[in-house]
């Protein structure tokens, strides 16, 4: 990388930090894009270069958080040498970042009917990249015989159904108030999901 595109790097993420701060404090409707480049010492003009308006940069911001959040979740599972612990590693780190990103979360939620289409793409690519991260978690572990061998279809099953029930655990639901974001609880709920609560056998 050149010195110019590491300049505009370096540009690009301190727009970004500075935009998810204001979209944080003060919503993505009272924050202007004058906000912005007064928050990093440069004119407007500076963001338009890189951003055509408003609504790119708060998708910009966006895709940002979630790319950082996928690679935070590629280091924890990484570190794990099971698959049940990477399904583990997967959700705690899952429900961590929840709790750093709650205000924009916040804002995204304020917003949705605004920008409905693009939150909506966002969301999509999101939730496959997941649903991707629980399959290949899935298939070593039948590959390392911890789990039991499945047709694809059913690994394909399992997996889209484990993400939407991860994404389930994230709402601010009553019910799942009392549920800590542990590695224990965290233990708890993968032992569940894999081995359920009946008899493992007959009797």
């Amino acid at each position: 990388m050149n010195i110019k595109n590491q300049k505009d790097e370096s540009l690009v993420q301190e727009i970004l930090e500075a935009a998810k701060i204001l979209f944080s404090q003060y919503g993505l409707k009272k924050t202007t894009m004058e906000d912005v480049g007064k928050a990093i010492g440069k004119g407007k003009s500076t963001l338009y270069y890189y951003y055509p308006g408003k609504t790119e940069l708060f998708e910009a911001v966006v895709n940002d958080e979630l790319k950082k959040m996928l690679q935070d979740i590629r280091i924890a599972i990484n570190k794990e040498t099971t698959s049940t612990g990477k399904l583990e590693a997967f959700l705690l780190t899952r429900l961590k970042m929840k709790e750093k990103v709650e205000n924009l979360s916040q804002v995204v939620y304020n917003d949705i009917f605004n920008n409905l289409a693009d939150i909506c793409r966002i969301k999509a690519q999101f939730e496959t990249l997941q649903v991707d991260f629980i399959r290949e978690i899935v298939v070593g572990g039948i590959q390392s015989g911890e789990f039991r061998d499945m047709p694809s279809e059913e690994i394909t099953f399992f997996s889209n159904w484990t993400a939407a029930a991860f994404s389930g655990l994230e709402l601010p639901l009553s019910t799942s108030r009392s549920l800590v974001c542990t590695e224990n609880s965290c233990k708890k709920i993968i032992n569940f999901i894999l081995f359920g609560i009946g008899y493992s056998g007959k009797k």
